[in-house]
């Protein structure tokens, strides 16, 4: 069991940023695209909300999210991506902890989106609606919402750097 009194969540620094990459490198090994979106979204101002755990100066977990859009680029939420915790310290509650924290500091009044596993997400309130479509996920399957009440069928759309890892 993790004693998270010693732990803190905090927004991060620039100073802090390629702490944040080495840990999206390692967490999601083999692949440097998380790394190269967060960097690229943190260089064009494009972050709505990012949080770091940190335990003696050291970071363990990171989350992010960003605009989420219509067909019209009206702001009709977050996307909630990254989520990412040091391998040696998944499986202990932190990316709970700090998924539970950040949805607290987002505004109730708009949607949060994530395509990820739904057996994981449900535990935060994330539902399947495939009134909600993401071309990422065109049969519907991994891409959810947090919502407050039902929401109009639409097309979501992410800032233009999701789109540029494909």
């Amino acid at each position: 069991m993790i004693c998270y009194k010693a732990m803190n969540i905090i927004k991060p620094t620039t100073a802090r940023y390629s702490e944040i990459h080495n840990l999206l490198d390692r967490a999601f090994a083999g692949s440097i695209s998380e790394s190269k979106l967060v960097k690229d979204l943190h260089d064009k101002g494009k972050i709505s909300l990012d949080l770091i755990m940190e335990q003696n100066g050291r970071v363990l977990a990171y989350i992010c999210y960003s605009a989420a859009y219509d067909n019209n680029k009206a702001l009709i939420g977050y996307h909630l991506a990254p989520l990412a915790v040091l391998p040696e310290k998944q499986r202990q509650g932190l990316g709970q902890r700090i998924t539970r924290e950040s949805l607290k500091l987002l505004p109730k009044d708009l949607t949060v989106y994530v395509l990820g596993d739904p057996e994981y997400y449900k535990q935060f309130g994330f539902k399947v609606d495939k009134t909600q479509k993401c071309s990422s996920d065109p049969e519907g399957l991994h891409f959810m919402v947090l919502s407050r009440g039902p929401l109009p069928p639409r097309n979501v759309l992410y800032e233009e750097e999701f789109y540029e890892l494909a």
